[in-house]
C-alpha cells in the first residue's frame, strides 16, 4: 500500500461529525474516491474513457458535477479519466469498486487484486472557498479482466470513449482535468508532456487549485 500526501494539517484528526464531541468537515470540503487500473489478462494497456454527459454520473458517481456551471461541465465532457466514482457513505471501497465494474463498465467478471488498493491523499488550495484547503482522498483498485471482456467493442451510452492505452506516449497530451498529477503520481504520465509541465509550474506558483 502506497500513500501520496500533500501537506498535512496538523492536530486534526479525520473524524467529523457534531462539533461538541467530533472535529469539523474541512472547511472546504474533501472527497473519497475509488478508482479502477483495469487491464486485461496476458495484455497491455491501462482502460481510460472520454465521459458522455448522461444524469447516470450525477446521481451514481461523481455527484460533484451537478454543482458545476455549463462552462466547468462543457470541460468535463473533454476530460479524460480513469473509470472511478465516490464512495458512498458507509459503502466499503470494494463494493465501489465493483459498481463501477459492473455498473459502468458493465463487466461481470473480473478480479481485483489482494493486495488491496493504493492509496493517494492531497491537500489543496481550492477554488470554491479561497484560502482554504481541500482534502481528497484516492483509493486505486488494480483490475484485470478476461481480454475478451472489451468494454470498447460495445460501449455503455454514459462514455464518448473508452478504449485500453497501450503506450506511454498516448496518455500525453490529454486533458485529465483535476486529475492531472493523480495521473501523473500513478506513473502513466510522465512530466515531459508540455500541457503537464505548464501545469506543474502553475501549481507551484499556486495557480492551480481544487474545487
Amino acid at each position: 500500500m502506497s500513500t501520496k500526501q500533500i501537506t498535512k494539517v496538523k492536530n486534526r484528526f479525520a473524524r467529523y461529525g457534531p462539533a461538541e464531541k467530533y472535529e469539523s468537515p474541512p472547511v472546504a470540503g474533501m472527497c473519497i474516491s475509488v478508482f479502477g487500473l483495469v487491464r486485461r489478462q496476458g495484455k497491455k494497456g491501462v482502460l481510460l474513457g472520454l465521459p458522455k454527459q448522461d444524469n447516470r454520473w450525477t446521481s451514481e458517481w461523481i455527484s460533484a458535477w451537478r454543482n458545476y456551471s455549463e462552462k466547468e461541465l462543457a470541460e468535463v465532457y473533454h476530460q479524460w479519466r480513469l473509470p472511478s466514482t465516490y464512495l458512498m457513505e458507509g459503502e466499503n471501497p470494494d463494493d465501489a469498486i465493483r459498481r463501477i465494474m459492473r455498473d459502468q463498465l458493465e463487466i461481470e467478471d473480473f478480479s481485483m487484486t489482494k493486495k488491496g488498493p493504493k492509496i493517494f491523499s492531497y491537500n489543496s488550495p481550492s477554488e470554491w472557498y479561497p484560502g482554504n484547503t481541500h482534502w481528497d482522498l484516492a483509493l486505486v483498485y488494480d483490475v484485470k479482466i478476461k481480454p475478451k471482456d472489451q468494454p470498447a467493442k460495445n460501449i455503455p451510452k454514459w462514455w464518448q470513449e473508452l478504449y485500453f492505452v497501450k503506450k506511454k506516449k498516448d496518455f500525453r497530451d490529454k486533458d485529465y482535468g483535476w486529475n492531472d498529477d493523480f495521473m501523473r503520481d500513478l506513473g502513466l504520465v510522465d512530466d515531459e508532456t508540455p500541457k503537464l509541465k505548464k501545469r506543474v509550474k502553475e501549481k507551484k506558483k499556486g495557480v492551480i487549485k481544487s474545487p
